[in-house]
């Protein structure tokens, strides 16, 4: 081949490229890597406000009566209709780091990424949305209080609940990463709430949360 034409249709390669939507190329919001057992992975850049984000999926318990062979082997695709536990990493365009828990008792299948609501002309609020109080317990070798905290409903997706940080709008004294110093002894977190008892082992979550580079950056 002609190095002309060689040059030519590499040129139509990278046209190609930037002409595909800002979204695509930010982030691949359908994929997830399947890192361990229970635990997958995505992490990308939102076109619209610059944030960049990590994310952490863990599957509920697997029943008692799954068999240890097939509970043992990491399947290609994490079920995401099941509950989910989700630990999410961030770091917006300003340089500063959050480190979010959500958590839904299934059928939350959509995993894109819906960057912080912000104040527009004419909406000086943010959309209401329910709160509700979920019971944490830390189980392991030991036992420990349970602790009751505040979570509230997300806009989008549907069914998705994140433990509220303190603020104004918030009963909660402590972020989120201040349990993680609890799981680190009892690996394995029930939240009950909403009619809801539901279990995540997350001993490979806090394993793979050290490797994580956001992660890390927002001090886990």
């Amino acid at each position: 081949m002609h190095p002309r034409q060689v040059l030519y249709l590499a040129a139509l390669a990278a046209a190609a490229l930037l002409a595909l939507p800002r979204y695509i190329l930010a982030q691949d919001a359908t994929h997830l890597a399947t890192i361990a057992p229970n635990l997958a992975r995505n992490e990308g850049t939102d076109a619209a406000s610059g944030i960049a984000f990590t994310r952490l999926y863990v599957s509920a318990d697997t029943p008692a009566s799954t068999t240890p062979a097939t509970a043992a082997a990491p399947s290609p695709t994490l079920d995401l209709s099941q509950p989910t536990l989700t630990a999410q990493c961030t770091k917006r365009a300003n340089g500063k780091l959050f480190f979010e828990l959500f958590v839904n008792f299934g059928g939350v299948t959509d995993i894109t990424f819906y960057p912080p609501w912000v104040r527009s002309e004419g909406v000086m609020f943010p959309p209401a949305t329910p709160k509700l109080t979920l019971t944490m317990e830390f189980l392991g070798y030991t036992k420990v209080k349970p602790v009751k905290r505040e979570f509230q409903y997300v806009t989008k997706p549907s069914g998705q609940i994140r433990y509220n940080s303190p603020g104004l709008h918030s009963s909660n004294m402590e972020e989120i990463a201040f349990y993680f110093q609890y799981l680190r002894a009892l690996p394995t977190l029930r939240i009950t709430g909403d009619g809801h008892t539901v279990s995540f082992l997350t001993t490979a979550l806090q394993a793979q949360l050290h490797k994580e580079p956001l992660c890390t950056a927002s001090g886990l």
